[in-house]
């Protein structure tokens, strides 16, 4: 794909490359690649390894981890039916603010490098190729790295 003199190579990693698209990128990022194997993200290998999760990796994670707060609810003297009232309004809440994110933030237009090249990482290498079967969560090793800001705040 050309873009004021920019070509893409799809045979070296893509992050930092898309960043050069500009006013492009959005054209090219929704024209999908249907291929079952993902393109390479980044040169170094543990990068790259980070970006893929299988979609099982996800419940397999987070299930436990809600039914360990859903406990110390319970334990600090809250009922069973408060406790159920508050999972079911996270369950809502966070389905909303996904949605919220995935609407309004993933599908914003782009233009600068460091904008094209967030926005690819984040969600247009979904539109680019939406057959990776390995790229369709957001992988657990970054979201723990961005959670980190905010369990270091609340401790």
């Amino acid at each position: 794909m050309v873009a004021q003199g920019f070509v893409v190579d799809l045979n070296k990693p893509l992050v930092f490359q898309v960043g050069h698209l500009g006013e492009a990128y959005d054209e090219w990022v929704h024209q999908p690649i249907v291929s079952r194997e993902g393109p390479r993200f980044f040169a170094n290998d543990v990068m790259e390894a980070l970006t893929r999760t299988v979609w099982w990796a996800i419940p397999t994670i987070w299930i436990p981890v809600v039914c360990y707060f859903a406990a110390m609810s319970a334990r600090m003297g809250l009922a069973i039916p408060e406790v159920v009232s508050l999972l079911c309004l996270g369950v809502f809440l966070w389905t909303l603010v996904e949605y919220t994110l995935h609407r309004f933030l993933f599908h914003i237009k782009t233009t600068s490098y460091w904008g094209n090249t967030a926005h690819y990482l984040l969600h247009g290498c979904h539109h680019k190729h939406p057959m990776d079967g390995l790229r369709l969560v957001f992988p657990p090793a970054a979201t723990a790295i961005l959670l980190v800001p905010v369990f270091l705040e609340l401790c």
